[in-house]
């Protein structure tokens, strides 16, 4: 079983491994790195994200769609997109707009979320994209009424909720009562309904219940429900079925007792599963899609912050940073995990220096006792100066968090690829503070 810190040195290794005991992230010191591009930043591997995209893709036999929510930055889309082994799950408009800046072609994106408006569904039948996973019949009329007065068509994916819970997996959004999705049990009446408008073209289903999912077993026998769903909808609309959305949720092992996800035996496992159904001639012609986000490129990022403090506080050592809750939310515990507990951490100054006994409590900057990374950090003594990596951050960081609470500059987004570090996005000023911010009159007064 993996510790942290002996998952931490494997994705070290992987982003380029270290020379006299500096992480050198693509071949490249990170002390260059941090000289010429200041603290806190986030920094990914091109060659990381390919290679993962690549190998799922491989692994499974289908198409993937990568969730943009994960990790919005333009030029992970673009890297993405390119690989031309790809499309785009997006959540908002502002996603698809991401998306389509990055390269990602209309028919390659389907659109997902509880509550788009009616201005997100009108740019989603603009673009001409694919799908919009529709998730109430209130939504299947909104979007039919959008494209009739536009005089156009769209594309419609069902979001089904199924009557069984797929167990095993560390957040649920489908098997149970909640906002995602239509209930199983009306699927012949949103077929249906959805069908009776000639503006909609019924392109199959949706099925998203869980993130962070480990069990194959339980996955694969989630994945044999969903192709039956799919059946019983075409059975209803009387032809095949364009897409199946099996949605995704790999997991992630970020913290210690936590086993990769076994690719390859899930792999093997749908396969098998899928040859069993591919001939049927209800899926004659069916897009097979997974939708992945965090599995895609958590692993590929590392949060990069600068120790400005150390101090022992009743025995205990303390090192203070200066990135924390504010550009890594969900790295603090601080995104409705139950449970905090420490990403793994290296000082990427001393990689080869040897943790003390009793751990180390590494803080952000913020005033409150939230901004913990952990109480307990093996991390090598740390020094004023010194440069701390936080991995497992190439999702859910930078977007994810509160980047105006106490109104510290915002981190800088930098990307690795083939020896080179590219900036992506430069860290921010304290002046970007007031960046459309308008001041009172000169008067004084305000009309009450």
């Amino acid at each position: 079983m993996l510790t942290q810190t002996d998952k931490a040195f494997a994705l070290a290794e992987r982003f380029g491994g270290e020379a006299d005991g500096e992480f050198i992230p693509g071949g490249v010191p990170i002390s260059r790195i941090a000289e010429r591009h200041g603290t806190p930043f986030y920094l990914y591997s091109g060659e990381m994200i390919v290679d993962r995209v690549r190998r799922v893709r491989e692994t499974l036999g289908t198409e993937v769609s990568f969730s943009v929510k994960a990790n919005p930055n333009l030029a992970v889309c673009q890297l993405i997109a390119r690989q031309h082994e790809a499309g785009a799950e997006v959540a908002s408009s502002g996603e698809l707009v991401v998306a389509r800046a990055a390269g990602f072609p209309p028919e390659e994106i389907v659109f997902a979320g509880p509550g788009k408006t009616d201005d997100e569904l009108r740019r989603a039948v603009e673009e001409g994209i694919f799908a919009v996973n529709v998730e109430s019949p209130n939504e299947v009329e909104r979007l039919a009424a959008i494209a009739e007065e536009m005089g156009r068509t769209v594309g419609v994916g069902l979001r089904i909720n199924p009557s069984a819970q797929l167990m095993g997996s560390g957040m649920r959004m489908g098997g149970t009562v909640g906002q995602f999705g239509m209930d199983q049990e009306d699927l012949e009446t949103v077929v249906r309904r959805t069908a009776a408008h000639k503006s909609l073209i019924l392109r199959g289903v949706h099925v998203y219940t869980a993130t962070q999912v480990f069990e194959v077993e339980p996955l694969l026998e989630h994945c044999r429900n969903i192709l039956e769903i799919a059946l019983e909808a075409a059975d209803h609309a009387g032809r095949p079925l364009e897409m199946i959305d099996f949605g995704g949720g790999f997991g992630v092992p970020y913290f210690e007792k936590m086993q990769e996800f076994d690719l390859e035996g899930f792999g093997a496992g749908f396969r098998e599963l899928l040859a069993a159904y591919r001939e049927d001639p209800r899926l004659a012609g069916c897009r097979f899609i997974f939708e992945l986000g965090r599995y895609l490129v958590a692993d590929a990022g590392v949060y990069v912050t600068r120790v400005v403090d150390v101090k022992e506080v009743r025995g205990k050592t303390f090192a203070v940073t200066d990135g924390g809750m504010n550009h890594h939310l969900t790295a603090t515990g601080n995104m409705g995990q139950v449970f905090r507990k420490a990403y793994p951490i290296l000082n990427l100054t001393r990689m080869e220096g040897v943790p003390g006994e009793d751990g180390v409590a590494l803080a952000g900057p913020c005033c409150t006792p939230l901004d913990k990374f952990g109480d307990n950090i093996p991390l090598a003594e740390p020094r004023v100066g010194d440069l701390v990596g936080v991995f497992y951050s190439g999702a859910y960081g930078y977007s994810a968090s509160n980047l105006g609470f106490l109104s510290h500059p915002s981190p800088a987004e930098l990307l690795t690829l083939e020896g080179e570090v590219h900036g992506l996005r430069p860290g921010g000023r304290p002046e970007d503070v007031l960046d459309g911010q308008e001041a009172l009159p000169d008067s004084g007064r305000v009309a009450g």
